[in-house]
């Protein structure tokens, strides 16, 4: 069965389909006030955890498919993850420091994958006192596979079509049609797409 829990009942827009909340099965957790939460009928939902604090708008298309997901929005921001994603066994997304998530349509995602905006902790120039480790924003085109123990993070974008490899570390641009892998990432074959 799936719990949903409002702090501030009546400080945030929640609209969640009727199935999903009668069919899947988990935790939604809405803390603070000024948030936008729409979640669309899923294809399937088992255990999945969702966290939004505080001034995030979070849109989760139609037909898609979570089985053991945490999402943890802790910061104002968006997050989007388009129509027929699907999410395979454990995985994380989060967001702590404002940011965007966007992840286009019919996307996969492997057991053990990691989507997040920042690395939480600080790294700093002992001298100057600049950040080393801005937050940024994570860019995911459609059709994209992400394989299983990858993580994508903050300044990643990933064209279309493109694959990303077992354990591949992602923090930058990519193009459509990629064999992605490696650490640190880097296109291994162009001009290549998937099925499922």
């Amino acid at each position: 069965m799936l719990e949903i829990l409002e702090q501030h009942h009546g400080c945030n827009e929640i609209h969640i389909a009727e199935d999903f909340k009668q069919n899947g099965t988990g935790r939604i957790w809405i803390g603070g006030v000024g948030n936008l939460v729409r979640v669309d009928s899923p294809k399937y939902c088992g255990n999945i955890y969702l966290e939004v604090m505080g001034g995030a708008n979070v849109e989760i298309g139609a037909h898609c498919v979570f089985h053991g997901q945490s999402i943890h929005i802790l910061a104002p921001g968006h997050l989007r993850i388009g129509l027929g994603c699907g999410f395979n066994g454990h995985s994380i997304i989060q967001m702590h420091e404002a940011a965007v998530i966007d992840i286009g349509k019919n996307c996969l995602f492997g057991g053990d994958t990691m989507v997040s905006t920042s690395h939480v902790h600080k790294i700093l120039d002992r001298e100057t006192g600049e950040r080393l480790n801005p937050p940024g924003d994570v860019h995911i085109g459609e059709h994209v596979w992400v394989s299983a123990g990858a993580s994508v993070w903050c300044g990643a974008r990933i064209g279309a079509d493109s694959i990303v490899g077992k354990g591949t570390y992602v923090s930058r641009s990519f193009p459509p049609n990629s064999l992605i892998a490696g650490n640190p990432a880097r296109v291994i074959r162009e001009g290549v797409t998937w099925e499922f």
